[in-house]
């Protein structure tokens, strides 16, 4: 009985334990293609001097992760007012519709 219960909560210290850990970029990329770009939903900013070892953007694109040097900041932000423009076309257009 003694054996289960430290099995149990070996697995739930292990469990949580992953939660924990942060999801980091080990490698970034400086070149990041035009259709990805356009299809970014979001981005956050990893910074070296916390839980992770590089300073990257984190563009989050199609339900995927792409990592991109820092100095796409720019770039991120001009596809973002791209994406926020096109939202606002398609809801426009749903309205003219009507």
């Amino acid at each position: 009985m003694d054996l289960r219960v430290l099995a149990l909560m070996l697995c739930v210290t292990i469990y949580s334990i992953q939660g924990a850990i942060p999801k980091c970029c080990v490698g970034t990329s400086r070149s990041i293609p035009l259709s990805i770009l356009m299809r970014v939903e979001r981005y956050d900013v990893q910074h070296s001097h916390g839980a992770c070892e590089i300073d990257a953007v984190v563009l989050h694109a199609n339900g995927r992760k792409y990592c991109a040097d820092p100095r796409v900041k720019k770039i991120v932000r001009a596809a973002m007012r791209i994406r926020q423009a096109q939202l606002m076309r398609q809801k426009l257009n749903s309205i003219m519709r009507r």
